[in-house]
């Protein structure tokens, strides 16, 4: 196999930027040593304090039908990423403020490096072409929820197809990670990935909470996006561990306890149901789950918006 070249372009200095890279080097390493990675013969890393710039630099040459969608939800809402196109060079971004870095931990950079460096296999693999085609398929089901409310101050159908859409490609990450999770485990990085969530989901119980009165108040004044960040975000946490209660890792168990914010019962009740069917899918070439994934997150969104609709009246 011929030695694959990696290009770095880390902003870091010093002692830190030495740590960094050599935890990017054995990550790549260990995984070359156990996996036949024919497609990838160059990587360009980049661990930037400017993720946004630097993202729309990478993007901004591939002509892509839904490129600007794709610089939206990737560009602004992703603090690191992996990217490739036919005749690009493979690309993975982490943004050099996030706390493993911050913390310069060791294991959770590498932990986090592999996360990423296993969606580019997934891209390589065409896997993501699988996924997006599934989340164009149950996007169209998103009308159906269009019908079933009557327009109101609370919810208006504008604004319920904005919350569905955000949500759908929302749960797409979280399938992704899932899979780029088991392919990270089923390579030994067991250790590293655990770390890497550890560090992120340290203290969140303290800093994040969504009450059912404060959503309320939220949705009476007119921030109705509360109600997507709640949530998305407790399923988004949550989906740090499932990967771990798979490969019947008890390290899930401590994930889950940090992960456990504070949400009301309805949310709890329709994220957790989520959960459980990400805890199902084994490979992106099971599209049965897939799709089931996608259109339960959409039915169980639509149960909460439900809910509040009529308490807020």
């Amino acid at each position: 196999m011929t030695k694959l070249k990696v290009e770095k372009h880390i902003d870091i200095k010093g002692r830190e930027a030495g740590l960094i890279s050599n935890a990017i080097s054995d990550v790549i390493k260990e995984f070359t040593m156990r996996a036949q990675v024919k497609k990838l013969k160059t990587l360009r890393i980049f661990i930037t304090n400017n993720p946004v710039e630097v993202c729309k630099l990478i993007v901004s040459k591939v002509k892509l039908d839904r490129h600007s969608e794709m610089r939206e939800w990737i560009c602004q809402n992703a603090p690191s990423f992996s990217y490739w196109e036919e005749g690009q060079v493979p690309t993975i971004m982490l943004d050099a403020k996030q706390k493993v870095f911050e913390e310069k931990n060791y294991p959770a950079i590498k932990g986090l490096f592999a996360h990423e460096l296993m969606h580019l296999m997934d891209r390589l693999d065409g896997i993501n072409d699988v996924l997006e085609l599934e989340a164009e398929k149950a996007g169209k089901n998103m009308f159906n929820y269009l019908t079933k409310i009557k327009d109101s101050k609370t919810f208006t159908r504008e604004r319920l197809l904005s919350s569905l859409i955000r949500l759908t490609a929302t749960t797409l990450f979280f399938i992704k990670d899932t899979l780029a999770n088991t392919r990270a485990m089923s390579f030994g990085f067991d250790d590293e990935i655990y770390y890497n969530y550890k560090v992120t989901l340290e203290g969140v119980k303290k800093q994040i909470k969504f009450t059912e009165k404060e959503i309320i108040k939220s949705l009476k004044s007119g921030r109705k996006h509360v109600l997507d960040d709640a949530f998305i975000i407790y399923v988004g946490l949550n989906s740090s561990w499932v990967t771990f209660k798979m490969f019947h890792n008890k390290m899930y168990l401590d994930l889950k306890d940090m992960a456990n914010i504070e949400v009301p019962t309805i949310i709890k009740k329709n994220g957790d149901s989520v959960l459980e069917e990400l805890l199902n899918l084994r490979s992106a070439s099971d599209k049965k789950q897939l799709a089931k994934i996608l259109r339960l997150s959409q039915q169980n969104y639509f149960n909460v918006v439900q809910y509040f609709s009529k308490k807020v009246r």
